[in-house]
């Protein structure tokens, strides 16, 4: 019997998203046939190559819409001129409406913000009457266009689960699985993955309208939903009043991979050239001001002969250049530096070097609810913490013992200096006490710790829900594969 199939979504181009390619990683390695797709805005809109990660395949799609994908299946195969001609004009009327929608989008994503006069007066008048009820068939419709580029894909791999990631996905994946059962085919199962409270998510309001309604939508009519941690798992429950309590898979740093080919990570410290005495504060990850690593810059002047080193995607991010510049500003330029990205894998070995790390994030819904998972990262690297006071990172970090957390009252990027100045005092006090004794902090991560807090064990909680809706589970893969994007 062939093992069951797993076709996952994700509305992004799945390269920075650490969830998906483990998920898709160790759904394979445990025998499941997975078909990851994702959302590339420069590809076609069917899936130009495939390549893999582990034994997942993977392919990647723009938008496209169903006249466009028959008219060229159409003009495959000598179709009717007539008929490529009509489906062709309504590819075209479909590509305008979508981009008249998308300029609306842009021009008024708050209520309030038409501006004044006639033109303004329109707009308001548009976001009365189109966008306040959060239909996302209107306000989103580059998600119908992304189903049209997607559903042929997955129907000829004809999943038995679907697993749909983070807000952008669920209606697709019950839409497309709808589609199946229509067709003749085997329903598949759905599952939903809620990354983030959508709630609780900085957006427009515009788009914040969308995606809970399209959550609101759906959420009920996945065949499970899984999450990324038990506070979450019961705010949905809550929510939705959902008929079992979501399955909760914890973004935990894997930590039984082979080292890659060249001898794995490189040393964070010997990348930044910094000498083994020199104290050293590491932030790895997602930058916005919500993530308040601004406070980390703001208090080095009042931690003499600290670095900050910022771990990050891109260095020509104007967030980034903001934060280069203030420290330059400060005086500190020469002891704030930026480092580039490694592999998900490879991440905690990669900021071992560092003396500690700093999850300064301010005060949002979705920080309060879950260890994000750099907290994990942190912790497999052994690195004592310093965190900001946002409930479930400041509790684990009490409870542990592993680190300091101060009070932040910043709340975004237009916050008062008197508060950023009060941050930064109290990150600057905070990091002083992990950094006068960093190994007795550190001495929180025992062995036990981590393997109770890595991805292999939380692999094998996805596992059973996936088997468990498969109806049989498939028989471990032999060997081991690179978990690095390979052709």
């Amino acid at each position: 019997m062939s093992p069951p199939r797993v076709a996952m979504l994700v509305a992004n181009d799945i390269t920075r998203d650490s969830r998906v390619q483990k998920v898709a990683y160790s759904a394979a390695e445990a025998g499941f046939d997975v078909l990851l797709v994702g959302y590339d805005p420069n590809a076609p809109g069917s899936p130009a190559r495939t390549t893999h990660i582990g034994a997942a395949a993977v392919v990647r799609t723009g938008l496209s819409n169903r006249f466009r994908l028959k008219a060229g299946e159409l003009a495959r195969h000598h179709g009717s001129a007539a008929r490529i001609r009509l489906l062709r004009a309504a590819s075209f009327a479909t590509r305008m409406d979508y981009k008249a929608r998308r300029r609306l989008m842009k021009s008024v994503k708050e209520p309030g913000t038409g501006g004044p006069g006639l033109k303004g007066k329109a707009k308001e008048a548009l976001w009365k009457v189109y966008i306040r009820d959060g239909d996302w068939r209107r306000t989103a419709r580059h998600l119908l266009l992304l189903e049209d580029a997607w559903s042929a894909v997955v129907e000829e791999f004809r999943p038995d689960v679907i697993h749909a990631h983070d807000m952008h996905t669920p209606g697709i994946g019950v839409r497309i699985a709808d589609r199946i059962e229509r067709s003749g085919g085997v329903r598949p199962k759905v599952v939903y993955d809620a990354h983030e409270f959508v709630d609780g998510v900085f957006m427009p309001t515009q788009r914040k309208l969308a995606y809970t309604g399209l959550e609101r939508e759906f959420v009920r009519r996945a065949d499970a939903v899984a999450t990324v941690s038990g506070v979450l798992a019961d705010m949905l429950m809550r929510k939705y009043r959902l008929p079992e309590r979501p399955t909760v898979v914890a973004n935990a740093p894997m930590i039984g991979l082979d080292p890659a080919p060249g001898g794995g990570a490189p040393s964070l410290r010997a990348v930044l050239g910094l000498a083994d005495g020199v104290p050293l504060l590491v932030y790895s990850g997602a930058l916005s001001p919500a993530r308040g690593v601004d406070v980390a810059v703001e208090a080095l002047p009042l931690l003499e002969g600290v670095h900050l080193a910022v771990v990050c995607g891109d260095e020509r991010d104007a967030y980034v250049r903001s934060l280069v510049a203030r420290a330059g500003e400060l005086g500190v330029g020469d002891r704030m530096h930026t480092a580039p990205y490694v592999a998900p894998h490879e991440v905690p070995a990669y900021l071992a070097s560092a003396t500690a790390g700093v999850i300064p994030i301010l005060h949002t819904v979705n920080h309060e609810i879950a260890l994000i998972t750099k907290y994990y990262e942190y912790m497999h690297a052994r690195l004592p913490m310093v965190v900001s006071d946002v409930e479930a990172m400041a509790r684990k970090t009490v409870e542990l013992g592993c680190g300091e957390v101060f009070a932040v009252r910043a709340t975004d990027e237009a916050a008062d200096a008197g508060l950023r100045e009060r941050d930064a005092e109290a990150f600057a006090k905070a990091a002083g006490r992990v950094l006068a004794d960093p190994a007795a902090y550190a001495a929180a991560y025992t062995d036990e710790l981590l393997a109770e807090n890595s991805w292999e064990g939380q692999a094998e909680i996805l596992v059973g829900l996936y088997a468990g809706l498969a109806g049989r589970r498939p028989q471990h893969l032999s060997g081991r594969r690179s978990f690095a994007e390979t052709e």
